[in-house]
């Protein structure tokens, strides 16, 4: 496609493309969120210890994502990203299915969540592609927040429909499946990414070091926000679905807007400072979590985990820095999702035992859950020193305010 016109803006056909399968991609984490597990337990019957051992297969797809996208290195990234969305779509498809059986499940979940992993570090390639000079941390910043929104908007039909319409579980899995594979469909209708046609297989130098280690401390750091909190909030605080959906709501809406400036802020100010930021409000977070009960009435140290919720999850959107730190080290630009791919298997190394863990300890000791959210102060210590050490040579430092 050529140049495409839209109001006073002029895009690339290209990128149009892309921020369609975004918006679909969007629907597609919607279904995820709002009804694999419902499906499970009210569909499918599945006790709460099948539902926790779940999650080790699911995840071994990102554990191995490394070599899953060293193998397809010969399509090229953009090709890369329609097998990966395909499958996705039909392993999604598949699991709506269903009748019953916990190893179809099995099966079905990890097709669907190899096309996911896959894709992962291709939508950052694909995204930096669209940038032009070193306003990258922008454009992913808009990518996600056009994904965003779609996510919103289909989770919030979706809870009408299951309201008002009681649609069955096949139609929202059918039409999540369907929005993956167009939007796999869409990328064959780019155009491969000029720079990095030939993307190498397996990337590990020592000028990335770094990033591994930044990569492997996120893996423990994102279970504070998938699993402990909402951990904390139901067992500790006694809180409804309805409150994780309530700020889940909010933390959507304001990232629309929060992740493009975000973006733009990685940019200008750079990934050393934004990864130590993130680094000091995590710590903040986690004091918020372990300490608030102790420190505050109850209602009070609500609102208190409540804010260090909503902290958490927008500097979530930090990880922009750690892809965009890659891009701009490199100097070979056919490393690049290779080494992102790389960063996502390493991210699941203590990712996938990390939970195991901490619910030991938290069930273990009295008032476990400070123990392990005093972990999670150790892991943002960590995290700071370790992006204190970022480094970006100074030709790639220089930013400019052109945009695409």
């Amino acid at each position: 496609m050529n140049e495409v016109r839209i109001g006073k803006w002029v895009i690339s056909g290209d990128f149009l493309l892309f921020m369609i399968a975004s918006a679909l991609l969007g629907i597609t984490m919607a279904v995820e969120n709002t009804s694999i597990t419902n499906r499970l337990i009210e569909d499918l019957h599945f006790t709460a210890d099948q539902r926790t051992q779940l999650e080790m297969p699911r995840e071994i797809p990102g554990l191995l994502v490394v070599f899953l996208v060293g193998g397809l290195a010969f399509l090229g990234d953009v090709r890369t990203a329609a097998f990966a969305n395909i499958l996705g779509g039909c392993g999604l498809f598949v699991f709506g299915l269903i009748p019953s059986g916990y190893w179809p499940v099995v099966a079905a979940l990890m097709i669907y969540n190899t096309g996911t992993h896959i894709y992962m570090p291709m939508a950052g390639v694909i995204s930096m592609s669209f940038a032009k000079g070193d306003n990258i941390g922008r454009r992913l910043g808009e990518i996600q927040a056009i994904n965003m929104a779609a996510l919103i908007l289909t989770s919030g039909s979706l809870y009408l429909l299951y309201r008002f319409l009681k649609i069955p579980f096949v139609v929202s899995f059918t039409a999540g499946a369907i929005a993956m594979v167009i939007a796999g469909i869409l990328f064959l209708f780019m155009k491969p990414i000029q720079t990095a046609p030939k993307r190498k297989r397996l990337v590990v130098k020592k000028k990335f070091k770094l990033f591994y280690m930044l990569c492997m401390i996120f893996g423990m750091r994102k279970q504070i926000t998938i699993t402990l909190v909402p951990l904390l909030l139901v067992t500790v605080y006694n809180q409804p679905a309805e409150t994780l959906a309530i700020l889940f709501f909010i933390v959507s809406i304001v990232n629309i807007f929060f992740r493009p400036w975000l973006g733009g802020f990685i940019d200008k100010k750079g990934e050393r400072f934004v990864l130590m930021l993130e680094a000091i409000l995590i710590l903040v977070a986690c004091t918020g979590f372990a300490f608030s009960r102790l420190i505050f009435p109850e209602n009070i140290a609500l609102i208190v985990v409540g804010v260090c919720y909503l902290i958490d999850n927008l500097f979530s959107g930090a990880g922009m820095a750690r892809t965009t730190y890659i891009k701009r080290l490199s100097d070979d630009p056919d490393e690049v999702s290779s080494t992102l791919a790389l960063g996502i298997s390493l991210d699941h190394i203590l990712s996938m035992s990390m939970p195991m863990l901490a619910g030991f300890i938290w069930v273990t000791y009295g008032y476990g859950y400070i123990y392990v959210f005093c972990g999670g102060l150790v892991i943002a210590i960590l995290n700071l020193l370790i992006s204190n050490r970022i480094r970006v040579p100074a030709k790639q430092e220089e930013m400019t305010t052109e945009s695409v």
